[in-house]
Order: structure tokens, then sequence, then C-alpha cells
């Protein structure tokens, strides 16, 4: 059941090719992770979401299973991450959304995210309502988690217009003044491998610390933003 909707929502959007090969892909990835697991499991039957995200995570660059997620030019990272995607969009009777807001004072939210892996995914699948005229840098499997001088970036974004590009560094909780470091560093770091291009950052985060926002007064290319979750239910 879950194989075949999966086929349907790659089809949906336009990806027959994705379609054809990407729940296949799935099924090998269960056989491979129960075999190094010593656990056997079925990613259809699974209905958490952090596991879901936990598994995606562990075929990403940096991932223990990273070596095998980059098999067949990366077909089975792409597809653990689409699938993913998929299990945050559509799975059971309720939808997860994430809505975003420009942050201008101390915040404290209550519903956030547990983990920042799964803020990772919701936001990702949501990329061109949450940041119109941008897409993953690379897609997938470059794009999310972007390696750069031994970092990794958390999402890295591209303006399909003029190719300039975007960081996206996620908190799932309270952001405070480091982050406006660590979010500089990386800016730093891409303008120096893309000197032709122009970098912004983001920080969205569950709630922003007065000292984070003090930071990022000092600089026009970080911006703030926090979230909120909201519920959709649909039938099932």
């Amino acid at each position: 059941m879950m194989e075949a909707k999966f086929k349907n929502w790659l089809s949906s959007r336009g990806h027959p090719g994705a379609a054809n090969s990407y729940p296949k892909a799935i099924n090998i990835i269960s056989e491979h992770y129960s075999k190094s697991t010593g656990t056997p499991i079925d990613i259809y039957m699974i209905r958490d979401q952090t596991k879901i995200s936990e598994i995606a995570h562990d075929y990403s660059q940096s991932g223990k299973f990273s070596e095998f997620g980059y098999e067949q030019h990366g077909r089975f990272r792409a597809a653990i991450g689409r699938y993913s995607d998929f299990f945050v969009q559509t799975f059971g009777d309720g939808q997860e959304i994430i809505q975003m807001e420009n942050a201008e004072q101390n915040l404290d939210v209550p519903n956030n995210f547990a983990y920042e892996k799964d803020l990772q995914t919701a936001l990702c699948s949501q990329v061109s309502e949450l940041f119109p005229n941008h897409k993953i840098f690379g897609g997938l499997a470059i794009g999310v988690e972007y390696s750069i001088g031994g970092k990794r970036i958390d999402v890295l974004l591209e303006n399909e217009y003029d190719g300039n590009l975007v960081v996206v560094e996620l908190k799932s909780g309270q952001a405070d003044y480091k982050v406006f470091g660590q979010i500089s560093m990386y800016i730093g770091l891409l303008q120096r491998q893309f000197p032709e291009k122009k970098i912004l950052g983001v920080i969205v985060a569950g709630g922003i610390d007065e000292s984070l926002v003090q930071a990022c007064e000092t600089s026009e290319k970080v911006s703030l933003k926090t979230y909120h979750m909201k519920i959709e239910l649909e039938d099932a």
C-alpha cells in the first residue's frame, strides 16, 4: 500500500523515472538495513516519522551507511530522502506543516520539532512554499547537509533565476548568538568557493534569543525566522 502511494506521489510531481526506480530502491534499503543492524525491518511498514528520519540520515553523506547510499550514483540516498519527504507530507490522518515568520523579538514556541532532522525533512518538502523561487542546491543528495570545509550546512538553497545561494541553519529549539557565528562561517566558506555568487543566510528556529537578534543587527546577510507547526486532517 505505502509502496504504491509513494510511486503515485512521485508520478504526480512529474518524476516518472523516480517513480519506477525509487519504490524498488526502498525495498533494497530495507534489506540492507536489516542485514547491517541485525534487526529485520520493512521501511514501508514503519509509522514513526522519527524512525524514518533516522534511517534517511543513516544513508545521507554523514550517515553510517553513506557508502551504500551513494551506490548507483546516489540512487539509494535519493530514494530514502524522497520517501522521507513523502512520509512527512502524506502519511496517516494528520499532516505536519511548518510555517515561518520573521523574528523580531525573543520568541518561545512550545510546539516545535523534537529533532532538527525532522525539521530539516519537513522544510525540504516545502521549499517551494517557504522559499519562493528557490530550490535545493544540487537536489536532496547534495544540498541537504552540504559539505564544505569539513563542515555541513543543514540546507543550501539556490535562487532559480540568478543562481545566488541561501544558507539555511536549523535549530529545533531556542537559538542564541552562537548560531550567528556558525552561519557566518558557512557564508564565508561559500563566498570563497563561489566568489561570483551572492550568499545570504537564514536561521530558522523554534525560538530566537535576544542575543541572536542583537548579533544579526551587525549584518544584512543573515535573517531570522521562527517556525510554527499546525495539523491538517485529510481523509485516509
